[in-house]
């Protein structure tokens, strides 16, 4: 990992920062993304420079002009990426039959377009050997209700991973996916809350381990999955168990 110029979209806080941070600990020079939170970004971005060189830059991905962006400041300082972590996403618990024409354009940008636009920019500066990791979630592989948007985006994310891994072998870079249920982030926190339980009945009722997902276990999945020649096309589900219990309603 030393050496090696990693980008995290959607890295001021939450999952993001703690994969950008765990990367840096590793030796990687990270790039930090936000779309508006500067201030969120500029601290992530402190945490990342106690330990190793980076920078952070302003853009939105769920546009082609973001991505495009990114990919142009990643290269001019550092020359090419080696790890691409696509993180962005927005995750908002709505009826099906209540969510209109605005949040629907922009759960598909941020959660689906965001990550074609970004590997497609991505993969002109990444050599053989670089590594894709794509933020999915569990909510792609088992329906949750009010999540039909969310959870619908993030399977395309997970058929989307698969389809990489087989178009982007002619450039030696692999691409994996990672699929948690609710991680112990302001957004995981929001959900149980509208579940209207708190964090110890969540685990209790609804994992095998009885513990909520951190996001350094979802950080050290990306090291793993990203330090593993042969992986590549595959989706790695962290849920504590969830999956194995049976219907989970929101």
């Amino acid at each position: 990992m030393k050496g090696k110029v990693a980008v995290v979209t959607g890295s001021g806080r939450g999952i993001g920062r703690e994969i950008a941070v765990y990367l840096a600990k590793q030796g990687a020079n990270v790039v930090v993304n936000v779309k508006k939170r500067v201030e969120d970004g500029n601290e992530t971005l402190a945490e990342v420079k106690k330990y190793s060189a980076g920078m952070m830059v302003q853009a939105d991905v769920s546009t082609r002009s973001g991505a495009k962006l990114l990919a142009d400041e990643t290269q001019k300082r550092y020359g090419r990426c080696d790890i691409l972590v696509n993180n962005a996403g927005l995750g908002i618990g709505m009826p099906f039959l209540d969510s209109d024409d605005r949040l629907i354009n922009k759960m598909v940008s941020t959660n689906y377009l965001s990550a074609i636009y970004c590997t497609q920019e991505f993969a002109k500066i990444m050599s053989e050997g670089s590594s894709v990791i794509m933020i999915a979630s569990l909510a792609g592989i088992r329906p949750m209700v009010s999540l039909s948007l969310y959870g619908s985006l993030k399977a395309a994310i997970i058929k989307l991973t698969e389809y990489l891994a087989l178009e982007l072998k002619q450039k030696r870079i692999r691409v994996n996916a990672i699929a948690p249920s609710i991680v112990k982030t302001k957004m995981g926190e929001s959900l149980i809350d509208y579940m209207h339980m708190t964090e110890d009945e969540y685990a209790s009722k609804h994992t095998l381990t009885g513990r909520i997902i951190y996001p350094s276990e979802i950080a050290e999945t990306v090291d793993f999955l990203v330090s593993s020649p042969n992986i590549t096309g595959q989706t790695i589900i962290i849920d504590s168990g969830q999956s194995l219990i049976g219907d989970f309603q929101m």
